[in-house]
């Protein structure tokens, strides 16, 4: 796989109308004027700009674990005279020209639960997510790669999956709840088109598939300054940097049974109602994970921006976007941590 980061200036390519939004963070359709494809560029966040390197990392991560999941590189625009603002950029998940829509999850779990809460999430719940799930025409291997996206999840500490953080990529129509709000109250010989409309929200349930694993930028400490970073790692017991890979706050957005729980926590609880399904979907997430392998991804990652900034005589990457030392260092011990964690629980699992 390719471990550079591949940077792309992105000012001349268009900005085309949006077709659906992947996640809450701000974010604009491009257009690649040499190919004609479609891309999502997600600014980065103005408190942590430096966190399009999680994102970038975390995609290349899963790339090199085998997962099916969103492509990102970095991506910058200017903004003045030889200033420049960095987020990054993916393909678009879905072939809106093929017929394919973007369904969030929360759009399925609304038609379940018309109440659900959709500013907090707290009914963001896992029992329901396997009945919206049905819904949407979710098969074995969509529910597989669910369960490794929360495996996932939990190696790189991200607490925000949030019900529109998955989702569900299938033909074009009529959202499933209108299809059951439509239908006659009493039926009638010559209503039809109830029927008609049944037989194809039928048919795109069996062309849906779930959507690759996208927007994991909120993970890898994306939100601690390098001097809380470096005050873990010179702890000769890091005893901080293991509670916060493993404490009260390394949870995970979505509950069980009503309760926000720690991400090993949550997986433990899958596990005891789904042994096989947790066990497979650990099995592939841990199995390739390479102490040598993620070492070479944080050395190599930023290298061609690092080259470009050098090369280029203006300052094309101020100070707060770069990826640094400590960062990395950071990442890769977390990293190491969450996969010895996740190899026990595998273990107390299986045992």
């Amino acid at each position: 796989m390719e471990f550079e980061a591949r940077p792309v200036y992105i000012d001349h390519w268009p900005t085309a109308p949006s077709l659906s939004t992947y996640g809450k963070r701000a974010k604009d359709i491009r257009i690649d004027p040499s190919t004609g494809q479609l891309y999502f560029y997600k600014h980065s966040d103005k408190r942590y700009p430096w966190d399009f390197w999680c994102e970038v990392i975390a995609s290349k991560l899963g790339q090199l674990l085998g997962l099916d999941i969103a492509h990102y590189e970095p991506a910058y625009s200017k903004v003045g005279p030889e200033k420049y603002v960095w987020g990054c950029f993916s393909p678009l998940l879905h072939h809106p020209h093929k017929g394919e829509e973007f369904v969030h999850g929360q759009s399925y779990l609304l038609a379940w639960k018309p109440g659900f809460d959709t500013h907090r999430g707290t009914d963001h719940d896992y029992g329901l997510i396997r009945k919206a799930l049905t819904i949407a025409g979710a098969k074995d291997a969509d529910l597989q790669k669910f369960h490794e996206m929360l495996v996932f999840d939990a190696l790189i500490c991200n607490r925000d999956r949030h019900q529109e953080n998955w989702a569900i990529i299938r033909s074009a129509g009529t959202h499933p709840s209108l299809i059951l709000q439509d239908r006659p109250a009493k039926k009638q010989r010559d209503d039809t088109s109830w029927l008609k409309q049944l037989i194809d929200e039928v048919m795109r349930m069996l062309s849906a598939r779930m959507a690759p694993i996208y927007d994991s930028g909120t993970s890898l400490g994306h939100n601690l300054l390098e001097t809380a970073m470096q005050d873990m790692l010179n702890e000769p017991d890091r005893m901080r940097l293991i509670r916060f890979a493993t404490g009260p706050k390394a949870t995970a957005h979505i509950r069980f049974n009503g309760v926000r729980l720690r991400h090993d926590e949550l997986l433990r609880r899958i596990a005891m109602e789904h042994p096989k399904l947790m066990a497979a979907a650990m099995d592939r997430v841990l199995q390739k994970f390479d102490r040598g392998s993620i070492q070479t991804l944080l050395d190599r990652v930023d290298a061609r921006v690092r080259f470009e900034a050098e090369r280029m005589s203006q300052e094309l990457i101020a100070p707060q976007y770069f990826l640094t030392d400590i960062r990395k260092a950071f990442i890769r011990e977390l990293l190491y941590l969450r996969h010895q964690e996740l190899c026990k629980l595998r273990e107390q699992i299986r045992g």
